[in-house]
């Protein structure tokens, strides 16, 4: 990673690193870092509150021929990360960032970034929603993405807020690992 004056990027691999360490190895908030972080061209400075990653790993499967750029979805090729953080600065204190990454290794395609800044943690949860794909959704269906379910339990875990959402709303949050240590709070 480098300097820790300097500001991570929020689509950087270092960023990725950074914040799941931050998520699997501090369970209390309290010891988490507050790092600066630039995205989207502003720089601010947070606290992971959560993170998730449909990222496969180096060594994983492709589903296309090696050496040739994918014709449809490839997850080893292009994933989603997924980060909740709080604003640390006095004058934002009490604001989350979510953060929403399409992340490619194909080449010619560049990484795609949605944030959303609020105070309200209703307003981040909504935002976890995606439009469903498949033959029978319509265009009012929508769900919760496993990385953005995992990066909201683990959210939650850490923030009351966030945990009064989650338990108001536990049906329709995706739980990969029903006994993982982020239902704990």
């Amino acid at each position: 990673m480098s300097n820790t004056n300097d500001p991570l990027d929020i689509l950087s691999e270092d960023f990725a690193e950074f914040a799941l360490d931050e998520v699997e190895e501090f369970e209390d908030l309290a010891d988490r870092t507050h790092a600066l972080i630039t995205a989207n061209g502003q720089t601010f400075r947070a606290e992971v509150l959560g993170f998730g990653s449909s990222y496969k790993g180096e060594d994983a499967e492709h589903s296309h021929v090696p050496g040739t750029p994918p014709v449809g979805p490839c997850p080893s090729c292009r994933w989603a990360d997924v980060a909740i953080l709080a604003l640390t600065d006095e004058e934002a204190k009490g604001t989350y960032v979510l953060a929403l990454m399409g992340k490619t290794l194909v080449s010619g395609e560049k990484h795609r970034l949605k944030l959303a800044f609020s105070a309200d943690p209703m307003q981040v949860f909504r935002n976890l929603f995606v439009p469903s794909r498949g033959p029978r959704s319509g265009p009012a269906d929508k769900k919760i993405p496993i990385p953005n379910a995992v990066a909201f339990r683990r959210a939650a875990k850490v923030d009351q807020k966030l945990n009064t959402v989650l338990q108001d709303h536990q049906g329709v949050v995706p739980d990969p690992e029903p006994e993982a240590s982020y239902l704990d709070f």
